[in-house]
């Protein structure tokens, strides 16, 4: 079974990195809409639908390695 505050702290880091994604998403057309292009894609989508899945995956990594042992 699983302790209550265990739970508690991974539904607080679930909401928090859900939330951290949200705002990264939403950054990139805001910021970088008159930024120009890369690769034929404007620099947003490269922000918003690449580079915000990529740190999300990271910091979930790097979140629940530290759980180990």
């Amino acid at each position: 079974m699983m302790d209550s505050s265990l739970g508690r702290k991974l539904a607080l880091g679930a909401t928090a990195l859900t939330g951290l994604y949200f705002l990264l998403w939403l950054a990139g057309p805001l910021w970088l809409a008159e930024a120009g292009s890369w690769q034929g894609l404007p620099l947003w989508f490269w922000f918003s639908c690449v580079a915000a899945p990529l740190v999300l995956v990271a910091l979930l990594l790097i979140w629940l390695g530290g759980r180990r042992g």
